[in-house]
Formats: structure tokens, sequence, C-alpha cells
């Protein structure tokens, strides 16, 4: 989780649009008998509260972001008569919950019978953009979420099932020590004296013995579970996707059904390019957005890698990116991106890979 104090939160999990067989989801139910909505700016130490009526007659208040707070919070919106038959909630997504100080939140209101959406950030700043707004403060964000939750019902969330959070603290604690590993690697790698070569090189199989018995954790969990047991194996049927892969995409990705297409589960996990561009003055360099699901796009980087060699319609995307002279990691990012794609429709329809089904365009 990021630490940046104030990332909002508007609970819904929606993104772009995929051309592939596997296209829409369900789409969202009316939610004319909202009377109320409401926004909430999240940060860490606080949350900043918006309720918004059907006759745009806002209320505000600001309760602290932890278990205490979280009551208040249940109890101010019943003090307002907004009960949950009657009332929304929005936040805005940021994405890697290390500290749980978004998900808590949402997973109380969710608890207390209220219909929650956790929003990709983009589309609150494309709405934000839309309105001409161009105040920036917690008070404005609150409000500026309920608007958007009234206004564009965004898709509501879902908590993960006790055997889908389970598998992703295992495999989240699986990265933790990834990079663990690649920063002992290095100490390793620079050290001279004997002594401290011998630390650092005690402490790297240290962490690879754990990283051992996490995997063989992560393999047995998905084996207990016939639901992730199948969609472990459906994805696994992708070349280029491992075991440990596909239990990261299947607990980070969560269930194909909250997204409308492959294009919005790519823009969740933060693999959409931001392009900079402004006439002939200003050409920088594509980069992936980052928003919001970082974990999963650092899990796509080294199958994606395998896949343009080894899976054939990753590989001829690719290598038709190389023909028109993209650079190394353009290629490489977008096959990251094809890649997820693929896990998308596989996990969508039900059905194992089928390079037919999946054109290197």
């Amino acid at each position: 989780m990021r630490s940046t104090p104030n990332s909002i939160i508007g609970i819904t999990l929606t993104l772009g649009h995929w051309s592939c067989i596997y296209q829409h989801g369900n789409l969202p139910s009316s939610s004319s008998n909202f009377a109320f909505s409401l926004g909430i700016d999240v940060g860490k130490a606080n949350l900043e509260l918006a309720l918004r009526s059907k006759e745009d007659i806002v209320e505000r208040t600001t309760v602290p972001n932890d278990s205490e707070g979280h009551s208040t919070l249940v109890d101010w919106l019943s003090k307002q008569g907004a009960s949950p038959e009657e009332t929304r909630v929005c936040m805005e997504a940021s994405g890697d919950f290390e500290e749980d100080f978004e998900e808590a939140i949402a997973q109380h209101l969710y608890d207390n019978g209220y219909r929650v959406s956790v929003v990709n950030p983009r589309r609150i700043k494309g709405y934000a953009s839309s309105q001409l707004q161009r105040t920036k403060t917690d008070a404005a964000n609150g409000s500026l979420i309920a608007r958007f939750g009234q206004r564009e019902d965004p898709r509501p969330w879902e908590p993960a099932s006790a055997a889908e959070s389970r598998l992703q603290e295992l495999t989240r604690a699986r990265q933790a020590l990834q990079k663990e590993k690649t920063r002992a690697q290095n100490r390793l790698d620079e050290a001279e004296d004997e002594a401290v070569q011998k630390a650092h090189q005690n402490l790297l199989d240290e962490i690879k013995r754990q990283i051992e018995d996490l995997e063989e954790e992560i393999e047995e969990r998905v084996e207990e579970n016939s639901e992730l047991t199948g969609q472990c194996s459906l994805l696994e049927t992708i070349p280029g996707v491992g075991p440990q892969t596909a239990a990261i995409v299947v607990s980070e990705l969560g269930s194909p059904e909250q997204f409308e297409s492959a294009r919005q589960a790519a823009a969740y996990a933060g693999l959409v390019p931001r392009h900079r561009k402004s006439g002939t003055s200003i050409r920088g360099k594509p980069r992936m957005s980052k928003v919001p699901d970082g974990r999963l796009r650092r899990a796509m980087y080294f199958p994606a890698m395998t896949a343009l060699r080894f899976n054939s319609a990753v590989k001829a995307f690719g290598d038709r990116l190389k023909e028109r002279g993209k650079e190394k990691m353009v290629v490489i990012g977008a096959a990251m991106r094809k890649l997820l794609h693929i896990c998308y429709g596989v996990l969508k329809s039900g059905r194992p890979f089928d390079p037919s089904l999946h054109p290197g365009t």
C-alpha cells in the first residue's frame, strides 16, 4: 500500500474494453432507489466523508481511519437517515492494500449491508476533468467521489472469499521475499570482506528456503480448494504461465466478472501505457500506468519474457511490434498486457488456452 496520505476510495473496479470473444460482463443494476451517495477520501489517518442526497445537499464530516472511526462512520450515516438500502458508497482504488487501511473500511461497510464500489482512480480523474473541477482538497475530493457514484453508478465491490484471501496473503508474502532476495544478492555481490560475504550468503540462503516453503504452501492451498484448482489449471494451459504466476493472477485479479473487458483488467493491473505527446515539442516515451495494482503488473514481467519465446500468440504480437521499430521495453510491456488479456479470456470463458482465439494482434 502506498503511504501517501489521502488516497481516495471509490469502491468499483471498472476499466476499458476488449476486442476478443469474452467482452461483456453483467451490466450493473439500476440504482435509482438510492437516496444517498457517500464519497470517501481515504487517508492513512482519517476518512473525509461527503454524503450527497438526491437534492444535492451535502453533509461532510471526518472520522479516524481505524476500527473506532469505522463504527463512528456507520453511526453517522444512521443519524443522517442514510440506511444501507438507500445509500451507495464510492471510493477510489489505490492498489496494493499493503496496510489494509482502505480494504478495512470497505469490508466494514460491506458487512453492515452497504453497497460499496471501489473505482479506478483514472475514472475519477477523468470525471473531475469533465466537471471542470480544479479544487484539490480532501473535502472536495469526497464530494466529487459522491457525485461520481451518484451519476455513474459504478459496479459493486465484493470481498474475496476466505480461500482467495489466504492465497493472496501467501502470494504477497512470496513477492515480498523475492524483493528481499534481490536486495540480499546485490549486497552479496558488492561485499568484499569474507565475513560480510558469508553473512549475506547465509541470509540469502535463508530467504531462498522461506520462498520455497511459501511456494509449497501456495500449491497446497490451491489444491485444497476446487475453485482455485480449476482457475489455476486453466491459466497453466497458457504458455508462459506457471503455477506461481497463476496463483498471483487468481488472487490479485479476483473474479473476471467484476471487469467488463480484458482492457479493464489490464488497466486495473497498471498495464495500460501512458503516452506523453503534445504537438511536435513533447514526445515522451510511453510508460506503464502504475495504477492501481503493482503486484499483478510485476508478476507478469518474467512470464511475458517467456511467452515472447514460447507462446505463439504473444510471440507473433511481439514480432510485429519489433518490425515496427518498437523499443525492447515497449515490446515487453505490450507482451505483459497481451498475456494478461489472455489470462482474463481463459478465466472468463472457463476454457483452456486456444491460440486461434487469441491472434497476435
